[in-house]
């Protein structure tokens, strides 16, 4: 199956549309509760050279963050990507104000899509990411996708994901964790969704978090 991978830097480049979650479409485009302090390395806390996470809420849009695809073409054709977005939203967040929402058609049964960013993980020992799904299904239709390491020369692909954690296993919002405790100095830290279901999936995502305690 062709597969088109495509990286897109938004930093410094968002329009206010996208705070009502105007989609980020296209195969190229130029261009993440309330807790303890202790628990969030932030940039507010540290140095910007410290790699610290930055915008894990989302409200400052895409700030901070790269979008990465690796998607199948569109059946029955050899160059084209399936149909996808990205967009920041205001409809529903788990912290603050807006949440990311990530879009695929999966007509073709398959794709992935992310948000990416370096980040210290010298004293983190684990990683929680909220995610939105409308109804539980036992139908499995997507996946959260989490990557944490050094990322290859030629660019993250599907099959580097952490892709074991259904997001129909739920209603409403959800924290999904993983750990980093084998992992130090600065990593790619890159977390999206892969569909599994020959239909358009749209899922939220909000307040990632580097959790050392």
């Amino acid at each position: 199956m062709q597969r088109r991978s495509y990286m897109a830097s938004f930093a410094g480049f968002l329009g206010v549309g996208l705070a009502e979650g105007t989609p980020l479409t296209g195969r190229s485009t130029t261009s993440t509760e309330p807790q303890d302090e202790s628990e969030r390395l932030d940039d507010r806390s540290t140095t910007p050279s410290s790699r610290a996470l930055r915008n894990g809420s989302f409200e400052s849009y895409l700030d901070g963050w790269t979008v990465g695809t690796d998607l199948p073409s569109v059946p029955g054709e050899s160059t084209d990507p399936v149909a996808h977005s990205v967009s920041i939203t205001s409809e529903r967040a788990s912290d603050g104000d807006h949440s990311l929402a990530l879009y695929i058609d999966g007509t073709a049964d398959d794709g992935t899509i992310w948000v990416e960013q370096p980040v210290n993980v010298s004293r983190v020992r684990t990683v929680t990411v909220d995610v939105y799904s409308q109804q539980e299904s036992f139908n499995r239709m997507s996946q959260v996708a989490f990557f944490a390491g050094k990322k290859p020369r030629s660019g993250l692909e599907e099959s580097d994901f952490d892709r074991e954690k259904d997001i129909e296993d739920h209603s409403g919002w959800k924290t999904y964790s993983y750990s980093v405790d084998d992992l130090s100095g600065t990593v790619t830290l890159a977390i999206g969704m892969n569909v599994v279901w020959e239909t358009g999936v749209r899922r939220y995502f909000d307040d990632i978090r580097l959790v050392t305690e």
